[in-house]
């Protein structure tokens, strides 16, 4: 292979490459260059100044085929049960032993299924800027679509979704061999109460309060999970963390398990 370059084709590819590549071209104007006199790592050094734009363009595009093929097929596996813990403590290393622990316990196979534990949402009452906005819009289209199955989240939090009749009544849906076991282990269940709510209207409808859900105050599982646990020990009545499952999950047995799994099995 030989290089060579007149007047002409020195300005043109001058305005293509740098480096090495630049060099053998401007003392080429006179005489031709062997390609294969160059030294190994000149040679790579010579291909790399002249197609350094290619390769970094093709990589790009080969990293973002990749991500794409990769987030479409995870996504298009079916969904086994989506768990979203509400102002979590949990960063990503016991979020990951969570995630683990459950896929071995109720030996879910991630080829073909998909478990979603989702532990990134914050939500604040006193706060309104975009990013709420958009957890809380988020939050309510997994509700809406019936993606959700499982909220966990601090009292005041929760109880917003309760107003909007959103969770399950959880004595009717959790088996009572179950029920049974929480209540032994000092479980206290949470049960919400329509009349005293300030903020919604409820003239004529049913009042009665219902069971919506537990505390999770005795749930070694998350107490001893990372550095901190998962939620910080409650300070007031409205930071007691609730577990709720979705009035309208199509994964009730699942999310039952997952219940019985970190309530119960440690």
């Amino acid at each position: 292979m030989r290089i060579s370059l007149d007047e002409k084709d020195n300005k043109k590819d001058s305005a293509r490459s740098d480096g090495l590549a630049d060099m053998i071209r401007e003392n080429s104007a006179r005489e031709e260059t062997k390609f294969s006199d160059l030294s190994g790592k000149k040679k790579a050094r010579y291909i790399w100044d002249y197609y350094k734009w290619w390769f970094i363009g093709t990589l790009i595009v080969a990293i973002l085929a990749i991500n794409f093929i990769r987030d479409w097929r995870e996504n298009s596996k079916p969904t086994y049960l989506y768990v979203q813990m509400l102002n979590t403590y949990l960063g990503s290393d016991p979020a990951n032993t969570v995630y683990d622990d459950f896929v071995k316990e109720a030996g879910i196979d991630t080829a073909t299924e998909r478990f979603s534990l989702d532990t990134g949402t914050t939500l604040l009452n006193d706060r309104y800027d975009t990013t709420m906005i958009a957890f809380q819009e988020r939050l309510v289209a997994n509700y809406a679509a019936g993606t959700l199955d499982v909220l966990i989240g601090p009292k005041d939090i929760m109880e917003g979704a309760a107003n909007c009749g959103n969770y399950a009544h959880f004595d009717e849906v959790v088996p009572k061999d179950l029920m049974d076991e929480l209540i032994d282990r000092d479980y206290e269940l949470y049960y919400f109460d329509p009349a005293a709510d300030e903020i919604e209207d409820y003239e004529g409808e049913d009042l009665t309060p219902y069971c919506a859900g537990i505390y999770l105050d005795n749930c070694s599982y998350l107490n001893n999970m990372g550095e901190n646990g998962a939620y910080p020990v409650a300070a007031t009545e409205d930071d007691r963390v609730i577990f709720t499952i979705a009035a309208n999950s199509g994964r009730i047995d699942h999310a039952v398990e997952f219940l019985r799994f970190i309530a119960c099995n440690h």
